[in-house]
């Protein structure tokens, strides 16, 4: 009788302990929460804005990006680092990214401001009206932009030179501010390391010294 008690009240603690190494999910949400602005080409602006409040169940392909994340505020967090700035991620993506900019902070880099998830339809082809229509990586919280006051959005930029044209942040001046990345920079290097692209290094005419995300667009 005492054999079979402590057989039962080992398998209890065995299932237990399985129990307890499990990973947990988070269930899905029930639903979808969201507001975005739309660029638009001709404008060069933002012209509107739009709410979403629907099903999880009913998000669309084109609402489900990197890591499993979506624009939903249900699939963000916010994420401090040890220098006291914070920036909201899609919660699929926090850890490696927390992760990097600490790892880059302890080799010296300087960060001001970080912006996150940010939904915004400024990608893709553009419709009849100039309005472009697709999510970008902000949207889906995988995406950060590093010190934007030093690190502007360039055109008619192949590669960077003082006849760059500024269209959006702030003046980039490496070498002279330390909040101006280079290929050389903690984040860059941290942030490359992790798998994500730099902006600083996209093809084509346009760099976003600023920008971070898995593709750097």
């Amino acid at each position: 009788m005492g054999r079979r008690a402590s057989t039962k009240a080992s398998g209890v603690l065995l299932a237990f302990v399985v129990h307890a190494a499990a990973p947990a999910f988070a269930a899905e949400p029930a639903r979808c929460h969201y507001s975005y602005t739309v660029w638009n080409v001709k404008t060069r602006s933002s012209l509107l804005r739009r709410a979403v409040d629907k099903p999880y169940s009913e998000l669309k392909k084109e609402e489900k990006g990197p890591f499993g994340c979506t624009p939903c505020e249900e699939d963000q967090t916010r994420i401090s680092l040890s220098n006291g700035i914070e920036v909201k991620v899609c919660s699929g993506a926090a850890g490696g990214l927390r992760g990097a900019l600490e790892d880059a902070l302890r080799r010296g880099q300087k960060i001001s401001s970080l912006v996150g998830h940010r939904p915004q339809v400024s990608r893709g082809p553009a419709d009849a009206h100039g309005n472009r229509t697709q999510l970008s990586n902000h949207s889906f919280g995988t995406a950060v932009d590093v010190n934007e006051g030093s690190n502007g959005l360039y055109e008619d930029c192949p590669e960077w030179s003082s006849r760059c044209i500024l269209r959006k942040g702030g003046l980039y001046r490496p070498g002279l501010d330390p909040l101006s990345l280079t290929a050389e920079s903690p984040a860059v290097v941290e942030l490359e390391k992790m798998g994500w692209k730099w902006g600083g290094r996209i093809a084509g005419k346009q760099k976003d010294f600023m920008h971070f995300s898995p593709t750097g667009y």
